[in-house]
């Protein structure tokens, strides 16, 4: 009787959970996305604060229990095994606010609030010297601050900018409006993208090897962890040679692309700077390894800004992995 009404209380709970989601993705970030900025951003911070006390994020929600939490822990033991139990709770906490921070950066898209921003491009010649290509472009980020956001700010200066997005938003366990947030975020970046645009792996390699070959710039997230069937390289990524997902560096090298990078960070409301790591030939190991210092740097000294430290657990060391 007691193991009963325990089931039933835990389907009430997830109904519940799922009933505040639904409300949270359909009515309240369209709303705060539409006041103004100051105002915006002090409700997004408490949305993201009540998001990190209680561990969820829209993955879990769609399997109803708490496994981000539970791998973002382990990421973090894994990734600085000899910090304090408050510091990686730290982390934690900051890991989901950002990550909750992102949902409403694209709420900001989605209603075309982007020119209302200010981002500064670090080095500063660095976007110029993007735009004049007479080669493809391959550009990596890892799910790092406002990295979706950084998107838009690239294409500032002309640069015809794609991005490779995934399926796994819209599938069935997911709520619907979820998936709706998630369609309307990168249909409304295409707004940004001079003519650019946002599509999914899972449609076929083709498009996007046609792209650099037209020497337009394609935006891949790089902290992937390599799967069974897919492609995989290995590089130093966190102080350890990994095997992460190689299918953007197979494509830039195959299309004779070059091969960069960039952070884009949250400064204060409406503010942001987006650094770019230099760009180089993408069958250059030393520009790959260059790439992975930066982004390896930049997650040392701020863990909690890497909202992809649930992926650690699951990114092989090379030793004990297949070869590339």
């Amino acid at each position: 009787m007691k193991a009963l009404i325990f089931h039933y209380a835990q389907c009430a709970y997830r109904a519940l959970l799922r009933l505040g989601q639904r409300i949270d993705y359909a009515w309240l970030l369209p709303l705060i996305a539409r006041l103004p900025l100051p105002l915006a951003y002090v409700l997004a911070n408490l949305r993201g604060r009540a998001y990190a006390a209680c561990g969820w994020d829209w993955r879990s929600v769609a399997l109803g229990f708490r496994h981000v939490r539970q791998q973002t822990d382990a990421g973090y033991h894994l990734l600085a095994a000899a910090a304090s139990e408050q510091d990686r709770r730290s982390w934690r906490h900051e890991r989901f606010v950002v990550e909750a921070r992102d949902a409403f950066e694209a709420s900001l898209i989605a209603v075309q609030r982007v020119q209302e921003l200010r981002c500064e491009i670090l080095p500063s010649d660095a976007a110029a010297l993007a735009a004049e290509r007479k080669r493809g472009l391959m550009l990596l980020t890892p799910h790092f601050d406002s990295f979706f956001l950084g998107v838009a700010f690239l294409a500032r200066n002309g640069l015809k900018v794609n991005l490779m997005s995934s399926t796994v938003t819209q599938d069935p366990r997911i709520d619907t409006a979820v998936q709706q947030h998630f369609s309307r975020k990168y249909r409304g970046l295409e707004h940004y993208l001079n003519g650019g645009q946002v599509l999914d792996m899972e449609v076929g390699l083709r498009p996007f090897f046609r792209m650099l070959q037209a020497h337009e710039t394609l935006v891949v997230l790089g902290d992937a962890p390599a799967t069974r069937q897919g492609v995989a390289m290995t590089v130093n990524f966190l102080g350890l040679d990994r095997l992460l997902a190689g299918g953007a560096l197979r494509m830039a090298q195959s299309t004779g692309s070059d091969l960069g990078g960039y952070l884009c960070r949250y400064l204060g409301p409406g503010r942001y700077e987006l650094a770019m790591c230099p760009i180089g030939p993408a069958d250059d190991p030393q520009t790959v390894a260059r790439l992975y210092r930066f982004f390896s740097d930049s997650i040392q000294a701020r863990p909690g800004l890497w909202w992809a430290a649930d992926l650690l657990p699951q990114m092989a060391r090379a030793s004990l992995g297949r070869a590339q």
